[in-house]
Protein backbone atom coordinates (compact mmCIF):
# COMPACT_ATOMS: atom_id res chain seq x y z
CA UNK A 1 0.00 0.00 0.00
CA UNK A 2 2.82 2.40 0.87
CA UNK A 3 4.46 1.63 -2.48
CA UNK A 4 1.23 2.34 -4.36
CA UNK A 5 0.71 5.60 -2.48
CA UNK A 6 4.31 6.61 -3.20
CA UNK A 7 3.93 5.76 -6.88
CA UNK A 8 0.71 7.75 -7.11
CA UNK A 9 2.37 10.65 -5.32
CA UNK A 10 5.27 10.56 -7.76
CA UNK A 11 2.93 10.50 -10.75
CA UNK A 12 1.04 13.41 -9.22
CA UNK A 13 4.22 15.49 -8.92
CA UNK A 14 5.24 14.63 -12.49
CA UNK A 15 1.78 15.40 -13.87
CA UNK A 16 1.54 18.69 -11.98
CA UNK A 17 5.00 19.80 -13.15
CA UNK A 18 4.24 18.93 -16.78
CA UNK A 19 0.90 20.74 -16.57
CA UNK A 20 2.58 23.81 -15.05
CA UNK A 21 5.28 23.90 -17.73
CA UNK A 22 2.88 23.44 -20.66
CA UNK A 23 0.34 25.81 -19.11
CA UNK A 24 3.01 28.51 -18.75
CA UNK A 25 4.13 27.95 -22.33
CA UNK A 26 0.64 28.22 -23.85
CA UNK A 27 -0.31 31.18 -21.63
CA UNK A 28 2.81 33.02 -22.73
CA UNK A 29 1.97 32.30 -26.39
CA UNK A 30 -1.48 33.71 -25.79
CA UNK A 31 -0.33 36.89 -24.07
CA UNK A 32 2.92 37.67 -25.89
CA UNK A 33 3.95 38.10 -29.50
CA UNK A 34 6.85 36.35 -31.15
CA UNK A 35 8.12 39.61 -32.71
CA UNK A 36 9.70 40.14 -36.11
CA UNK A 37 12.92 38.68 -37.40
CA UNK A 38 14.79 41.95 -36.92
CA UNK A 39 14.16 42.51 -33.22
CA UNK A 40 15.90 39.26 -32.18
CA UNK A 41 13.09 38.13 -29.87
CA UNK A 42 14.15 34.50 -30.29
CA UNK A 43 17.69 35.23 -29.15
CA UNK A 44 16.52 37.19 -26.11
CA UNK A 45 14.04 34.47 -25.12
CA UNK A 46 16.66 31.73 -25.46
CA UNK A 47 19.19 33.69 -23.39
CA UNK A 48 16.69 34.36 -20.62
CA UNK A 49 15.49 30.72 -20.62
CA UNK A 50 19.03 29.35 -20.33
CA UNK A 51 20.00 31.70 -17.49
CA UNK A 52 16.82 31.10 -15.51
CA UNK A 53 17.15 27.35 -16.09
CA UNK A 54 20.71 27.46 -14.70
CA UNK A 55 19.55 29.23 -11.54
CA UNK A 56 16.56 26.94 -11.17
CA UNK A 57 18.71 23.84 -11.61
CA UNK A 58 21.17 25.13 -9.03
CA UNK A 59 18.40 25.67 -6.48
CA UNK A 60 17.01 22.17 -7.04
CA UNK A 61 20.47 20.61 -6.86
CA UNK A 62 21.39 22.36 -3.62
CA UNK A 63 18.11 21.55 -1.89
CA UNK A 64 18.15 17.96 -3.15
CA UNK A 65 21.71 17.44 -1.90
CA UNK A 66 20.87 18.98 1.49
CA UNK A 67 17.75 16.88 1.96
CA UNK A 68 19.55 13.70 0.91
CA UNK A 69 22.40 14.45 3.31
CA UNK A 70 19.96 15.07 6.17
CA UNK A 71 18.13 11.85 5.29
CA UNK A 72 21.34 9.81 5.45
CA UNK A 73 22.28 11.60 8.67
CA UNK A 74 19.03 10.59 10.37
CA UNK A 75 19.58 6.99 9.29
CA UNK A 76 22.97 7.11 11.03
CA UNK A 77 21.44 8.71 14.14
CA UNK A 78 18.91 5.87 14.43
CA UNK A 79 21.71 3.33 14.53
CA UNK A 80 23.70 5.37 17.05
CA UNK A 81 20.68 5.73 19.34
CA UNK A 82 19.97 2.00 19.20
CA UNK A 83 23.62 1.19 19.97
CA UNK A 84 23.63 3.59 22.95
CA UNK A 85 20.47 1.99 24.35
CA UNK A 86 21.98 -1.47 23.91
CA UNK A 87 25.16 -0.35 25.69
CA UNK A 88 23.21 0.92 28.72
CA UNK A 89 21.10 -2.23 28.78
CA UNK A 90 24.11 -4.57 28.73
CA UNK A 91 26.19 -2.45 31.12
CA UNK A 92 23.33 -2.51 33.62
CA UNK A 93 23.56 -6.30 33.58
CA UNK A 94 27.32 -6.09 34.15
CA UNK A 95 26.80 -3.63 36.99
CA UNK A 96 24.39 -5.96 38.78
CA UNK A 97 22.32 -5.23 41.84
CA UNK A 98 18.61 -4.60 42.41
CA UNK A 99 18.48 -1.67 39.94
CA UNK A 100 19.25 -3.85 36.91
CA UNK A 101 15.72 -5.09 36.32
CA UNK A 102 14.19 -1.61 36.61
CA UNK A 103 16.70 -0.02 34.23
CA UNK A 104 16.24 -2.75 31.66
CA UNK A 105 12.45 -2.65 31.88
CA UNK A 106 12.36 1.12 31.36
CA UNK A 107 14.73 0.86 28.40
CA UNK A 108 12.69 -1.96 26.86
CA UNK A 109 9.46 0.01 27.31
CA UNK A 110 11.15 3.06 25.82
CA UNK A 111 12.18 1.14 22.69
CA UNK A 112 8.68 -0.33 22.31
CA UNK A 113 7.14 3.13 22.58
CA UNK A 114 9.51 4.51 19.94
CA UNK A 115 8.49 1.77 17.51
CA UNK A 116 4.78 1.60 18.26
CA UNK A 117 3.88 5.23 19.02
CA UNK A 118 6.66 7.73 18.47
CA UNK A 119 7.31 6.81 14.84
CA UNK A 120 3.70 7.63 13.95
CA UNK A 121 3.91 10.88 15.93
CA UNK A 122 7.02 11.95 14.02
CA UNK A 123 5.35 11.02 10.73
CA UNK A 124 2.50 13.40 11.59
CA UNK A 125 5.04 16.13 12.51
CA UNK A 126 3.82 16.08 16.11
CA UNK A 127 7.28 15.60 17.60
CA UNK A 128 8.53 13.18 20.24
CA UNK A 129 6.04 11.55 22.58
CA UNK A 130 5.89 12.36 26.26
CA UNK A 131 5.53 8.67 27.14
CA UNK A 132 8.93 7.79 25.67
CA UNK A 133 10.53 10.76 27.45
CA UNK A 134 9.04 9.55 30.74
CA UNK A 135 10.57 6.08 30.35
CA UNK A 136 13.93 7.60 29.44
CA UNK A 137 13.73 9.89 32.49
CA UNK A 138 12.92 7.01 34.83
CA UNK A 139 15.95 5.05 33.63
CA UNK A 140 18.12 8.17 33.85
CA UNK A 141 17.09 8.90 37.44
CA UNK A 142 17.84 5.34 38.51
CA UNK A 143 21.31 5.66 36.97
CA UNK A 144 21.86 8.95 38.79
CA UNK A 145 21.00 7.30 42.10
CA UNK A 146 23.50 4.47 41.70
CA UNK A 147 26.09 4.29 44.47
CA UNK A 148 29.08 2.38 43.09
CA UNK A 149 31.36 0.77 45.64
CA UNK A 150 34.41 -0.15 43.53
CA UNK A 151 36.27 0.93 40.41
CA UNK A 152 34.37 -1.46 38.17
CA UNK A 153 30.99 -0.14 39.29
CA UNK A 154 32.15 3.48 39.13
CA UNK A 155 33.30 3.01 35.55
CA UNK A 156 30.07 1.28 34.50
CA UNK A 157 27.88 3.82 36.29
CA UNK A 158 29.58 6.79 34.62
CA UNK A 159 29.54 5.09 31.24
CA UNK A 160 25.82 4.34 31.51
CA UNK A 161 25.08 7.93 32.52
CA UNK A 162 27.06 9.24 29.57
CA UNK A 163 25.42 6.88 27.11
CA UNK A 164 21.87 7.54 28.26
CA UNK A 165 22.56 11.28 28.01
CA UNK A 166 23.63 10.67 24.43
CA UNK A 167 20.30 8.92 23.82
CA UNK A 168 18.52 12.17 24.71
CA UNK A 169 20.69 14.02 22.20
CA UNK A 170 19.99 11.45 19.49
CA UNK A 171 16.27 11.78 20.20
CA UNK A 172 16.35 15.51 19.59
CA UNK A 173 18.39 15.02 16.42
CA UNK A 174 15.82 12.45 15.29
CA UNK A 175 13.00 14.90 15.91
CA UNK A 176 14.55 17.86 14.06
CA UNK A 177 13.73 16.90 10.42
CA UNK A 178 10.11 16.12 11.28
CA UNK A 179 9.64 19.66 12.64
CA UNK A 180 11.61 21.53 9.99
CA UNK A 181 9.36 23.19 7.43
CA UNK A 182 10.78 25.16 4.57
CA UNK A 183 7.72 25.02 2.31
CA UNK A 184 7.43 28.72 1.59
CA UNK A 185 11.18 29.19 1.25
CA UNK A 186 11.60 26.42 -1.33
CA UNK A 187 8.37 25.46 -3.08
CA UNK A 188 7.57 29.02 -4.10
CA UNK A 189 10.88 29.63 -5.93
CA UNK A 190 10.82 26.08 -7.31
CA UNK A 191 7.39 26.48 -8.91
CA UNK A 192 8.06 30.02 -10.08
CA UNK A 193 11.28 28.75 -11.62
CA UNK A 194 9.37 26.21 -13.71
CA UNK A 195 7.11 28.97 -14.99
CA UNK A 196 10.03 31.29 -15.77
CA UNK A 197 11.92 28.56 -17.63
CA UNK A 198 8.94 27.44 -19.70
CA UNK A 199 7.47 30.86 -20.58
CA UNK A 200 10.34 32.12 -22.81
CA UNK A 201 9.85 29.16 -25.13
CA UNK A 202 6.63 30.76 -26.33
CA UNK A 203 8.59 32.01 -29.34
CA UNK A 204 8.68 28.44 -30.69
CA UNK A 205 5.64 26.92 -32.36
CA UNK A 206 3.82 24.15 -30.45
CA UNK A 207 5.01 21.31 -32.66
CA UNK A 208 4.97 17.72 -31.44
CA UNK A 209 8.72 17.83 -30.85
CA UNK A 210 8.61 21.07 -28.87
CA UNK A 211 5.74 19.85 -26.72
CA UNK A 212 7.56 16.56 -26.07
CA UNK A 213 10.75 18.37 -25.06
CA UNK A 214 8.91 20.73 -22.72
CA UNK A 215 7.02 17.78 -21.24
CA UNK A 216 10.32 15.97 -20.68
CA UNK A 217 11.69 18.97 -18.82
CA UNK A 218 8.54 19.20 -16.70
CA UNK A 219 8.52 15.47 -15.97
CA UNK A 220 12.13 15.38 -14.81
CA UNK A 221 11.61 18.49 -12.67
CA UNK A 222 8.60 16.78 -11.14
CA UNK A 223 10.69 13.72 -10.29
CA UNK A 224 13.32 15.87 -8.54
CA UNK A 225 10.64 17.78 -6.63
CA UNK A 226 9.03 14.51 -5.58
CA UNK A 227 12.29 13.15 -4.16
CA UNK A 228 12.92 16.41 -2.30
CA UNK A 229 9.44 16.10 -0.82
CA UNK A 230 10.07 12.44 0.05
CA UNK A 231 13.32 13.21 1.87
CA UNK A 232 11.83 16.16 3.80
CA UNK A 233 10.27 13.88 6.46
CA UNK A 234 12.12 10.58 6.94
CA UNK A 235 9.34 9.14 9.11
CA UNK A 236 6.42 9.27 6.68
CA UNK A 237 5.77 8.00 3.20
CA UNK A 238 7.00 8.20 0.53
CA UNK A 239 10.54 8.37 1.98
CA UNK A 240 9.75 6.59 5.25
CA UNK A 241 12.67 5.13 7.18
CA UNK A 242 11.67 2.00 9.07
CA UNK A 243 12.59 1.77 12.78
CA UNK A 244 14.72 -1.27 11.94
CA UNK A 245 17.48 -0.68 14.55
CA UNK A 246 14.87 -0.49 17.33
CA UNK A 247 12.91 -3.46 16.01
CA UNK A 248 16.16 -5.42 16.04
CA UNK A 249 16.58 -4.58 19.73
CA UNK A 250 13.05 -5.77 20.48
CA UNK A 251 13.79 -9.10 18.82
CA UNK A 252 16.72 -9.62 21.21
CA UNK A 253 17.21 -9.44 24.98
CA UNK A 254 15.64 -6.00 25.23
CA UNK A 255 12.35 -7.37 23.94
CA UNK A 256 12.48 -10.11 26.57
CA UNK A 257 12.86 -7.47 29.28
CA UNK A 258 9.49 -5.85 28.52
CA UNK A 259 7.32 -5.88 31.65
CA UNK A 260 4.37 -8.25 31.51
CA UNK A 261 1.01 -6.54 31.04
CA UNK A 262 -1.82 -7.04 33.42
Amino acid sequence: MDFLLSALGGLGFVGAAVALVLGSYFLARHLLTAGGEGDRTHDAASTVAVRVAALHGLILALVYAQELDDYKGIRTVLTQEAVAISDVFNDAKRYGGPAVTQIQEHLATYVALVVNEEWASLAKRQGLTAAAWIEWDKAYNILLDLQPSNDRERFLAQRMRNRITEVAGFRQMREAPSLGRFAGLFWGPALIGLVCVAAPFYVYRPTRTHIALLSMFGAYSGVILFFIFAFSNPFSTPGRLEPAPFEHLLRGDIGKALPLKG
